[in-house]
């Protein structure tokens, strides 16, 4: 069995409860009774040192004392005494357990400690474990409920991981309540060992798991749950609700790139490369859920709305445009065949609207011509009560319908309460997913949609691009700034870098004194770009830090004391190093670059609108490096300027696909040198197409902690 193989968890047929419990009211107790209650088919193993007999089971003072081996252990004791419970399991052999004590990190200091002991014994001992601090674990189809959650949840086939116990119990109410069914509940607290990366992993070939949702509140091994979701995403689709989303917690960044990307930034690049839906509400998530617990995927993105009433139709109409669901466009043949069956008063374009007499008849036929139209790849089916409304004959009716039509989902909308009950309950108990309101049912068919757009991709198949560039000369860069105690790269230095990744650069020396900025001058040839250099001052041109078109000595000799003079002014405590001398380049439309290291996932790619501006225009796209050609094109599309420089009121084009170029041969810089920090091309220029681009302004901060480390 190898380490990742986690069915044990779920179909062991000896299950020991360290903790178990005649008294009402404890965990062990809970435990033991829902084990017994919800029809555990293997063997029930209370352990408890006084009671000969736990709830009808025959109870042993230790696991040792057990007359065989047992496959699992629940522990629900004082933290204290759990380590000990680990040492006897590590004796008896016994390789999972789940840990639903609390009392560890969670509360402070001392229970950090404990459980930091608790990791080295579970891994000195190879033990898995799910925990501590969790309800328990769930799986309908053995059936198991190792938790002390008051409900078994219905059989189906969504895997539902939470990283909040109270969440798995309300959540277990409600689903009984709507009829939604589940295959597993997973509960993963502090997460010591097992936690959402390895669980996915597992769900993805869990025969019985078709969907995956999840509620995170962390994510502890960034790169591998992204290997792992783009593998898992392929076969299943996964949907996570991420708490904490706000930018509050942002890290304080000395670069564009990481003053504009917040902490929630990292997670939403995150879970596009990882072929992972992200749902922003508690709600949006099961509504996706209801949608892919049995519903087909859609070939396209487009919808026709039924209606018995205008004003949801209309309603429904702006919901799917704002998710981004075209409504269907249906063909002549299909609304002369409404128009026959319709009153005239009735409208046959989308979205159609039987009207209030509508009856189930009418709703059947509309259905049946609207799914032969080959626009329509999904449905929705609004009904509001009406004098002549018929809630469970249309429900039959769009059950029959999706039978005949299997591969084209259909979800509806009964607008109502008591006079719609019936009929709602029928659609949910065969597989319809029924909401109150329009704006849930077409967000379950965007979760529909979105994930077949993800099964298109073939994120499992992507590839990196990787260019010939100079490695060794970057090394040797670098090399020389931890020597000279700096981790900021001067100017000339970052654009060298650049440059040895093939990107286009204009030619650029830092100067220290007067005379050597002069001698430079003349060197390089007038006219020039002069720029204050100091790791402290990262908006120049605040203190008239750029100068451009200088084209004398003297001019040179002027700005140079001025730059120094205004730096050590207005930034009396900045290391003001010297000025960069640097050529002129043609002026091109101002484009941002730039990366910045997220502690979890890795480094953050951007692209933008740049310029001086760029921190207000805030048009910019990011995503994790290493960057497909897909990933490149895609975050540069989805940009404002991406649309100018595709050339706009008689403009030409400009050079696009040397911009994506240069952004991927970023994030194989960063990649191969996982020792830069921050990185910023601000501005990059971009020429007409084919004549290429240029870095004008380059800014490298290297990672101290990781040099240190290194060292």
């Amino acid at each position: 069995m190898s380490e990742n193989d986690l069915s044990t968890f779920f179909n062991a047929k000896k299950i020991g409860i360290v903790g178990a419990s005649n008294k009402f009211g404890k965990v062990g107790y809970d435990v033991v009774h829902n084990l017994s209650q919800f029809g555990y088919p293997g063997e029930i193993i209370p352990i408890n040192p006084r009671d000969k007999e736990i709830q009808g089971y025959k109870a042993y003072k230790k696991l040792a004392d057990y007359p065989g081996t047992i496959d699992l252990v629940f522990i629900s004791i004082p933290p204290k005494y759990v380590n000990p419970i680990i040492d006897e399991m590590g004796e008896l052999g016994i390789k999972h357990v789940v840990i639903i004590t609390a009392g560890y990190k969670e509360v402070g200091v001392e229970g950090a400690q404990l459980e930091r002991e608790l990791g080295e014994k579970l891994k000195k001992y190879g033990i898995r474990c799910i925990g501590p601090n969790v309800v328990g674990i769930l799986d309908a189809h053995t059936p198991l409920n190792g938790s002390f959650a008051s409900r078994m949840p219905l059989k189906g086939n969504l895997g539902f991981i939470s990283q909040s116990g109270a969440l798995i119990t309300g959540i277990l109410d409600w689903s009984v309540n709507e009829g939604m069914g589940f295959s597993k509940f997973i509960s993963v607290g502090n997460k010591l060992d097992i936690d959402e990366t390895d669980l996915i992993e597992y769900l993805g070939e869990d025969d019985d798991t078709h969907a995956i949702m999840a509620y995170l509140e962390s994510i502890n091994k960034g790169p591998q749950f992204i290997d792992v979701c783009r593998k898992v995403s392929k076969k299943k689709p996964i949907v996570v609700i991420k708490s904490g989303a706000s930018n509050a917690g942002a890290r304080a960044a000395s670069s564009h790139t990481g003053s504009l990307a917040g902490t929630n930034t990292a997670y939403n690049a995150a879970f596009e490369k990882a072929g992972v839906l992200r749902a922003d509400t508690i709600q949006q998530l099961f509504d996706s859920a209801m949608a892919f617990s049995s519903q087909p995927l859609p070939k396209g993105n487009n919808v026709c709305i039924i209606t018995n009433a205008g004003g949801p139709g209309i309603i429904a109409t702006d919901a799917s445009e704002f998710a981004g669901l075209n409504l269907a466009h249906m063909s002549a043949d299909t609304m002369e065949e409404l128009r026959k069956i319709l009153p005239p008063a009735a409208s046959v374009y989308n979205p159609i609207d039987v009207l209030g007499t509508g009856m189930s008849k009418e709703y059947d036929d509309t259905m049946r011509i609207s799914l032969l139209d080959e626009n329509v790849d999904m449905l929705l089916i609004i009904m509001t009560p009406q004098g002549m409304t018929e809630p469970v004959k249309t429900a039959q009716a769009i059950i029959d319908n999706h039978k005949r039509h299997p591969d084209k989902p259909i979800a509806a909308a009964y607008m109502g309460g008591v006079d719609l009950e019936e009929g709602a309950k029928l659609l949910k108990e065969n597989g319809i997913p029924c909401f109150t309101f329009p704006e849930r049912a077409i967000s379950s068919l965007l979760g529909l949609y979105l994930y077949s757009e993800i099964q298109k991709m073939h994120l499992d198949l992507e590839t990196t691009p990787v260019f010939d560039v100079d490695k060794e000369r970057v090394a040797e860069i670098i090399e020389s700034v931890i020597n000279k105690g700096r981790v900021t790269m001067l100017g000339s230095e970052a654009i060298a870098v650049a440059e040895a990744y093939g990107i286009t650069t204009p030619t650029t020396e830092t100067c220290f004194t007067v005379n050597e900025a002069v001698k430079t001058a003349n060197k390089i040839g007038y006219p020039i770009v002069m720029k204050i250099t100091s790791p402290d001052i990262i908006h120049k041109t605040d203190i008239k830090g750029v100068v451009i078109g200088v084209k004398t000595d003297e001019d040179v000799k002027f700005e140079f004391t001025r730059m120094m003079d205004a730096a050590r002014k207005f930034y009396p405590e900045s290391r003001v190093i010297g000025v960069d001398i640097q050529a002129m380049s043609n002026v091109g439309r101002e484009i941002i670059m730039g990366t910045s290291q997220d502690p979890q996932f890795g480094h953050l790619i951007m692209i933008g609108s740049g310029g001086v501006y760029a921190n207000y225009t805030k048009d910019i796209q990011f995503g994790l490096a290493p960057l497909s050609d897909r990933e490149a094109h895609k975050m540069f599309a989805g940009t404002k300027i991406h649309k100018i420089l595709q050339g706009v009121r008689g403009e030409e084009p400009s050079d696009i696909n040397t911009t994506v170029n240069t952004l991927l041969r970023i994030s194989q810089l960063v990649t191969d040198f996982p020792e830069i920090l921050e990185l910023d091309i601000n501005p990059l220029f971009v020429f007409d197409e084919g004549k290429g681009v240029s870095a004008v302004d380059v800014k490298i901060t290297l990672d101290k902690e990781r040099i240190l480390r290194r060292e």
